[in-house]
C-alpha cells in the first residue's frame, strides 16, 4: 500500500462539496470509491480519490 494520505469524510466533503448522504448514495451506485474501514472509521486513500476525481473531471469535459 502506498504511503499517501488517508482522507476523512470531512476531507471528502471539503474536496467535493457533497453531503455525506450523497457520497454514500454514489458509493452504492458505484459512482464514488468505497472507503476502507479502520475500526468504525471510513477513510479514502489519497490516490483512490485522486483517480476518481480525474475520471470525474474528464467525464464532465467531454
Amino acid at each position: 500500500m502506498s504511503t499517501g494520505q488517508l482522507y476523512t469524510m470531512k476531507d471528502i466533503r471539503r474536496l467535493t462539496g457533497f453531503h455525506p448522504a450523497t457520497i454514500y448514495r454514489k458509493i452504492k451506485l458505484n459512482e464514488f470509491p468505497a472507503p476502507i474501514k479502520i475500526g468504525s472509521a471510513s477513510r479514502w486513500p489519497e490516490e483512490v480519490f485522486t483517480e476518481w476525481r480525474g475520471r470525474a473531471i474528464a467525464g464532465n469535459s467531454e
